[in-house]
C-alpha cells in the first residue's frame, strides 16, 4: 500500500515522541540523536539501494526499505522532539503572572499561554497548556490574566489559577457563545435523556449530560458520538462547498468558503483533540483540492497527525487524540474489507453498517483496554442501532444552533425534530448497558494491551495476505481465550457468592470493598484505575454508594478516576494540593463530598460506617489518614452461608474461630503510623473480625492496637515495592493478636464471608499455607 510509505514513519515518530515526552530532560539530546540517526539511516539506505537497483529484487531490498522507513521515522521525530523540548524550556513556572487565551468554558480546559509577566510572547512562542483550576468564570476566546501555579507534566504545562481576571471574548470568538447557549435553551424543555444528549451530539456540548447517561455511553462504545470529529467536519465542509458550488462559485472560492466554515465550526465546538485532528485533516484535503494534488486517505491522515503533533506535542500522549486517529485508520484500512467479508452472509448495506464499528473498535482496542481493563461486547450492536440516527441529530441540531439567536421558535421546533433520534441513541445506550455481560473483564496492562495489539496484528497480516476472514477468525479465538482467562477469577468466585469484605489486588496500594444487600462501600482505590476497575469487575460491582479516601497518596487515590460517575458519596480526610483535582473530578461525576472527623457516621443501606480518625486539625498526610469502622447486620440477616465444604485451592477458613461476640466486621487504618495508632487507641477503637493492616504492613505499627481490635484476619494490600512491605514484624503483630495475615501480593484479590461461624476466605490465586482446604 503506497500510503504506508508515510504512515509507518509517522507512526514511528509519534511513538518516539510519546515514549520520550515524560522525560523532559532527555528531549534536547533525543532531538540531536534522532536527527543523526535519521540522516545516517537515509544515507546508508540510499547508497545500498543504488547498489541493489540493478539486480533482481532480493530479501536485502526489503531490509533496505525497512531501514529507510526507520530512518525517515527518526527524521520526522526530530522536529516533534524539538517542539516538545521548546515547550519544556518555556519555564512558565517562573512567571509571576501569565496571560491566557481561553479555549473552554469549564475546567479542565485547553488554554494558550500568550504572555508572561506582562510581556507578550511571539505567536510562534505561544504555549498550549491545560488549565486545571480557576475560580473565575471562563469564556471561550476570553483573555485571562493572573498568578498561576504551573508545573510540567511530560511535554504539557498544567496550570492552577487561584486569581484570574477574565476579559470578554474577542470578536472572533464572541459570536459562538450565544449559539451554544441558544441550543441549550432550545433543548432545555426536551424530555428525558434525549434532551440531555442533543447538544452533545450536535456540537459536542456535554454540559447537560448526566453522569448516568455519560457512563452508559462509555460502557456501550457510543461516547464517540458526542466527541465532534471527522464525520461532523465532513458535514460542515461538504455543506459549505456544495452551497458555494450551487451559487456558481469557482473552485478557489468554494474551497475558501469551506475553509471559513471549518474554522467557524472549530471555534463553535471548541478545539478538542478529535476536533483538531479532523479539522487538520480536512484543511489538508482542501489544500489538495486547491493545488490539484490528491492524496490517499491514509496519507492524508498521517500528514494531519504529523502537523498536529508538531504544533501540539502534548497530544502525543492524549488518549482522545490516539482514539480519534486510530478509529479513522481502522475505517480507512479495514472498513471496506471487513464489509466485503460480512457481505458473504449479510446484505451489503447492513454489512457496511456493521463493518464501521468493528473496524474502529479493533484499532482502538489497545488504547481502550489500557484505559479500562474491560471490553464492551455490546458496542458493535449498540453502534449498529444508534449509528444511523447520529447524522440526523448532527445536521438538524446544528441548524437549530444556528437558528437560535435569530429565530428562537424555529430553533425549538428543530430541536424537537432532532430530539427523536437523540432519544433513540440515549435509549440504546441505557438499555445496552443493562444487557447481561455488557462489559467483560480483560487483562490489566501491560498484558491486556499486548493481547489487543496481537489481535490487530493478526487481522492486519491476514489482510495483507488477502486472507482477512482467517485473520478475523484468529483474532476472535484469541479474544475468547484471553477473555476467559481474565474472567476465570470471577467464575471461581461463584463458590463464595456471599462475600462481604474484599481486599483488591491493586499492586502496591490498597482498595477494600464491603458489600451487603446491594449496598457497596469502597475504602481507597489503589494506584492505577485499570487495576481497581478489574477488581470491581471480578467482584461484580457496578456502582459504589460510599467511597472513602483515607488520604491522597497515589497508592490510595490514584485509581479514583475509575470511580468517576459511579460514586454516590465521597468521604475524605484533610485536603492538600494533590487532593483538589481528585475531589473535583469525583464531584463533577455526581458524587457528594464530605470531610471526615472522628465521630462522623454514614449509613449506606444496612451498612454503618463510622470515622475513628482523624481527631482535630491535622496536616494532610499518613498520620491524618481517615480510619473507619464498618458494621454490617447480623450474618443471618445477610443471608450468608452455603459455601462450606468446597475444595478449592483458593478457599478456606481463616484463623482459629469466630470474632469476639458483638464485634464489628471491619476496621481500616489507612497509613497511620505507631504514634497516631497510639492516640487512636487512647481515643477508643472497637473490636472487629477483620482489620486492614496499616501502611501495607510497614514496621511502624502498635501491637497493642491490634490486640485491642482482636481480628481473626489481617488484610495486607501490597505489591512489588522497594520498602520491604510487608515487614515480618507487622505480620507477627497480626499473628500474635490472634489473626491470620492475608497478602494480596501472594493471593491476589481476597474475598471474605463473615458469619457466626467465623471468617471464610476465597483468593484469586492458589492459597499459601495460611489459606486453603475446606473449612
Amino acid at each position: 500500500m503506497r500510503d504506508l510509505r508515510l504512515a509507518l514513519p509517522v507512526a514511528i515518530a509519534w511513538a518516539t515522541l510519546a515514549a520520550l515526552s515524560p522525560h523532559a530532560s532527555l528531549l534536547g539530546a533525543a532531538t540531536v540523536g534522532a536527527a543523526a540517526i535519521g540522516l545516517a539511516g537515509l544515507l546508508v539506505a540510499q547508497v545500498l539501494g543504488r547498489r541493489g537497483a540493478a539486480g533482481a529484487p532480493s530479501p536485502a531490498s526489503a531490509h533496505f526499505a525497512g531501514m529507510r522507513t526507520l530512518a525517515l521515522g527518526a527524521a520526522l521525530a526530530c522536529p516533534l522532539l524539538a517542539g516538545a523540548d521548546a515547550v519544556a524550556a518555556s519555564r512558565l513556572d517562573e512567571c509571576e503572572s501569565v496571560t491566557l487565551l481561553l479555549l473552554g468554558e469549564t475546567t479542565p480546559t485547553e488554554v494558550l499561554v500568550t504572555g508572561c509577566d506582562g510581556a507578550a510572547l511571539p505567536a510562534i512562542g505561544a504555549r498550549s497548556a491545560m488549565l486545571l483550576r480557576a475560580e473565575a468564570p471562563l469564556a471561550i476566546g476570553g483573555t485571562g490574566v493572573g498568578a498561576c501555579d504551573a508545573w510540567l507534566d511530560g511535554s504539557r504545562w498544567l496550570l492552577a489559577c487561584a486569581e484570574l481576571e477574565v476579559a470578554e471574548p474577542d470578536a472572533w470568538a464572541s459570536w459562538a457563545a450565544p449559539l451554544r447557549d441558544g441550543l441549550l435553551h432550545a433543548s432545555a424543555q426536551l424530555p428525558g435523556a434525549g434532551g440531555e444528549l442533543l447538544p452533545g451530539l450536535a456540537i459536542g456540548d456535554e454540559r447537560r449530560v448526566s453522569a448516568q447517561l455519560r457512563t452508559a455511553m462509555l460502557d456501550t462504545g457510543l461516547s464517540h458520538l458526542t466527541a465532534v470529529s471527522g464525520a461532523n467536519c465532513v458535514i460542515v465542509v461538504g455543506a459549505a462547498f456544495q452551497a458555494a458550488a450551487a451559487l456558481g462559485a469557482r473552485r478557489g472560492l468554494r474551497v475558501a468558503s469551506a475553509a471559513a466554515a471549518l474554522v467557524a465550526f472549530v471555534i463553535l465546538v471548541t478545539p478538542e483533540p478529535s476536533v483538531v485532528r479532523a479539522a487538520t485533516m480536512a484543511a489538508i484535503g482542501l489544500l489538495g483540492i486547491v493545488t490539484g494534488r490528491r492524496a490517499g486517505a491514509l496519507a492524508l491522515l498521517s500528514l494531519a497527525v504529523l502537523v498536529v503533533l508538531a504544533v501540539q506535542p502534548q497530544l502525543a500522549t492524549s488518549a482522545g487524540f490516539a482514539l480519534s486517529a486510530l478509529a479513522t485508520s481502522g475505517l480507512i484500512v479495514h472498513g471496506r474489507s471487513i464489509a466485503g467479508v460480512l457481505a458473504r452472509w449479510l446484505p451489503m448495506p447492513l454489512a457496511a453498517l456493521v463493518a464501521v464499528p468493528v473496524a474502529a473498535q479493533l484499532w482502538c482496542l489497545p488504547v481502550l483496554v489500557a484505559l479500562d481493563a474491560r471490553v464492551s461486547v455490546v458496542s458493535v450492536l449498540a453502534n449498529l442501532l444508534a449509528g444511523p440516527a447520529a447524522p440526523a441529530v448532527t445536521i438538524v441540531g446544528l441548524v437549530a444552533c444556528l437558528a437560535a439567536p435569530l429565530a428562537p421558535a424555529v430553533a425549538v421546533a428543530l430541536a424537537w425534530v432532532a430530539w427523536l433520534p437523540a432519544a433513540w441513541i440515549a435509549h440504546v445506550a441505557l438499555v445496552a448497558q443493562q444487557l447481561p455481560a455488557a462489559q467483560l473483564p480483560w487483562p490489566a496492562p501491560p498484558w491486556g494491551v499486548v493481547a489487543a495489539s496481537a489481535m490487530l496484528a493478526l487481522v492486519a497480516v491476514a489482510h495483507a495476505r488477502r486472507r482477512l476472514a482467517r485473520g478475523v477468525a484468529a483474532a476472535l479465538v484469541l479474544a475468547l481465550v484471553v477473555g476467559l482467562g481474565a474472567a476465570w477469577p470471577a467464575i471461581r468466585l461463584g463458590a463464595l457468592a456471599d462475600w462481604r469484605i474484599a481486599q483488591c489486588d491493586v499492586g502496591q496500594g490498597s482498595a477494600t470493598l464491603v458489600r451487603h444487600a446491594g449496598a457497596v462501600v469502597l475504602v481507597d482505590a489503589g494506584r492505577e484505575p485499570p487495576l481497581v476497575q478489574r477488581c470491581l469487575d471480578v467482584l461484580g460491582v457496578e456502582r459504589v454508594d460510599l467511597f472513602v479516601l483515607t488520604h491522597f497518596d497515589v497508592d490510595h487515590s490514584g485509581g479514583s478516576p475509575a470511580l468517576v460517575g459511579r460514586t454516590g458519596l465521597l468521604v475524605h480526610g484533610p485536603l492538600d494540593e494533590r487532593a483538589v483535582p481528585v475531589v473535583e473530578a469525583l464531584a463533577a461525576g455526581g458524587a457528594a463530598t464530605a470531610e471526615a472527623r472522628r465521630g462522623d457516621a454514614w449509613q449506606v443501606g444496612a451498612i454503618r460506617v463510622e470515622a475513628l480518625w482523624p481527631v482535630g486539625d491535622l496536616e494532610p498526610g499518613n498520620d491524618a489518614s481517615v480510619a473507619v469502622s464498618i458494621d454490617l447486620p447480623d450474618a443471618a440477616a445477610g443471608g450468608a452461608g452455603g459455601a462450606g465444604g468446597a475444595d478449592g485451592a483458593g478457599r478456606g477458613a481463616v484463623g482459629g474461630g469466630a470474632a469476639a461476640p458483638g464485634a464489628l466486621e471491619l476496621v481500616v487504618l489507612g497509613d497511620l503510623g505507631a504514634e497516631s495508632q497510639s492516640r487512636l487507641l487512647r481515643a477508643g477503637v472497637p473490636a472487629a473480625a477483620v482489620v486492614v493492616v496499616a501502611h501495607h504492613g510497614s514496621a511502624d505499627q502498635l501491637p497493642a492496637l491490634y490486640r485491642e481490635i482482636g481480628a481473626v484476619a489481617g488484610l495486607v494490600g501490597v505489591g512489588p515495592n522497594d520498602y520491604g512491605h510487608p515487614t515480618e514484624a507487622s505480620l507477627r503483630i497480626v499473628r500474635e493478636a490472634g489473626g491470620m495475615p492475608l497478602r494480596t501480593d501472594e493471593l491476589g484479590t481476597i474475598a471474605l464471608a463473615v458469619d457466626a461461624s467465623g471468617v471464610r476466605a476465597w483468593s484469586e490465586r492458589p492459597a499459601s499455607a495460611g489459606v486453603g482446604g475446606p473449612p
